[in-house]
């Protein structure tokens, strides 16, 4: 570089502007190249390895180009330091790309995708959308991304089955509804937990239930776990339950929609029976802020609460000995507890 491109680079910080965000650029393709392989045959191949182009299974050299489209890709993830190359062939590097490459790491995986996929997607777009005055379609990008959010919310599981094993301490029968049971790893959980628990469970999505019916079933659960599709707002029944859950989704129902939901919910419930709301909380961590983002800007949707309202809005709906609990430290992850009031005498 000679003295006149230096200069020119000088002026007005461009350099320093360059250098600074070419550090970022290098994290940002870390992250999307962990996304890339996650939940494909290579991953598993390359967690294996060494392993040649010629042996990848699919058609990474079925012609010259391909192979050379193969090699830059790989020579990437080699640049990046996530794979190394020897003359044996490529496989995985460092503790985070074989980490990821464990089955017992799905949540993690599927929260990779989310993030490089998703999360990059609303980043982006979202202020061109809002500056048309638009909001985002809750049937576009996010519908897509339902199977891999359903996924990566299994990451919050340690701190919700520890939740669960303290409110259920009865000894006694107790009937419980659970309002989106996605695939049923919760209530399955309470229903191990307690063996003369029953309970319904109410999924919008079709396919996820038939998933939920299918895992309560393999563990022989169908005679006290029955999943139903409904939405919560129109679901009636005259037999009440004993206590109510809603795990990360009251950010699907709007602001102005919450207390009468939590009225509802409160109808569904025997006198003394017990709501559990868990939700990610304003001014939380980065991975809320995403969440209260994509949820803001989505139409029919609605934001993160804040703590304070969210014990108001269970106030105003007639709830009683309402309480907030921190479940995650320093990432104001909260759960939310109320009773509907025993009926007065008459």
């Amino acid at each position: 570089m000679n003295i006149n491109t230096a200069v020119s680079l000088a002026k007005g910080g461009k350099l320093l502007v360059l250098l600074g965000l070419k550090s970022l650029f290098t994290h940002f393709y870390r992250l999307s190249f962990y996304a890339s392989m996650a939940d494909t045959a290579i991953l598993e191949q390359l967690a294996k390895g060494p392993v040649r182009i010629e042996s990848l299974k699919g058609g990474f050299s079925k012609s010259p180009a391909l192979r050379d489209a193969t090699e830059a890709w790989l020579g990437l993830g080699v640049h990046l330091g996530l794979l190394k190359k020897n003359e044996a062939g490529y496989s995985l590097r460092g503790f985070l790309a074989k980490k990821l490459a464990d089955p017992e790491n799905d949540a993690i995986r599927a929260l990779v995708r989310e993030v490089a996929g998703l999360h990059h997607l609303y980043i982006t777009q979202t202020p061109a959308k809002l500056e048309q005055g638009f909001l985002w379609d809750s049937a576009g990008p996010h519908s897509e991304y339902g199977d891999i959010i359903a996924r990566s919310s299994r990451s919050l599981e340690p701190f919700l089955f520890e939740l669960i094993d303290r409110i259920l301490t009865r000894s006694d029968a107790i009937r419980l509804l659970e309002v989106g049971c996605g695939y049923g790893g919760y209530i399955i959980y309470a229903a191990k937990r307690r063996k003369r628990l029953n309970a319904v469970g109410l999924e919008l999505d079709e396919h996820v239930a038939e998933a939920a019916r299918n895992n309560v079933e393999t563990r022989g659960l169908g005679d006290r776990v029955k999943i139903t599709v409904a939405d919560v707002r129109d679901f009636r029944t005259d037999d009440l339950f004993d206590m109510a859950t809603l795990y990360n989704n009251i950010y699907y129902f709007p602001v102005e929609e919450r207390v009468g939901l939590l009225k509802h919910l409160r109808s569904l419930l025997k006198p003394n029976g017990q709501l559990i709301l868990t939700t990610g909380c304003a001014n939380g961590g980065i991975e809320f802020e995403l969440v209260n983002l994509i949820h803001s800007t989505t139409n029919g949707w609605g934001r993160l609460p804040d703590k304070d309202e969210m014990l108001r809005q269970f106030a105003e709906a007639g709830f009683v000995d309402n309480l907030a609990t921190g479940l995650i430290p320093g990432n104001n992850y909260c759960a939310f507890t109320g009773y509907r009031p025993m009926d007065k005498p008459n």
